[in-house]
């Protein structure tokens, strides 16, 4: 047998042939990839066209807070003078200084309860004459 082949141009024509079509499939394969990865069109489509994408965004947000905002009430807000309001600020303000006060004076009582000091009062049992002021 002869290792060598002839060089026929119809087997010439067909080579070419199947080169030529294994090419066009690569190039449909690779066309048919992009168009269903949409993660990537979406990600190109952002970077191209970045003010498109903004304002149909903006236009979108509006009209959806057009149809789904809420309905006025006719019920009145009763507003509070001004000093009532100083009032309420004040109290808010005092709060914590009165409630860390009042936590001191508990823990001083208790403390001195328990430590078996007497505590003070304001009327004592063994004497009957009130106590001068």
């Amino acid at each position: 047998m002869d290792r060598k082949l002839r060089k026929n141009p119809e087997i010439e024509q067909l080579i070419r042939l199947s080169a030529s079509a294994r090419s066009s499939l690569g190039h449909e394969i690779d066309a048919l990839k992009h168009r269903l990865d949409v993660p990537s069109r979406i990600r190109d489509s952002l970077k191209n066209h970045r003010a498109g994408w903004l304002l149909g965004s903006l236009v979108s947000g509006l009209t959806a807070s057009m149809f789904f905002h809420r309905k006025p009430t006719t019920e009145k807000k009763s507003h509070r003078g001004l000093p009532l309001t100083l009032l309420s600020i004040t109290f808010s303000a005092v709060r914590p200084f009165a409630k860390s006060w009042l936590t001191n004076q508990v823990k001083h009582y208790l403390a001195r309860t328990h430590a078996g000091m007497p505590v003070r009062s304001e009327r004592s049992n063994n004497s009957s004459s009130p106590k001068p002021f």
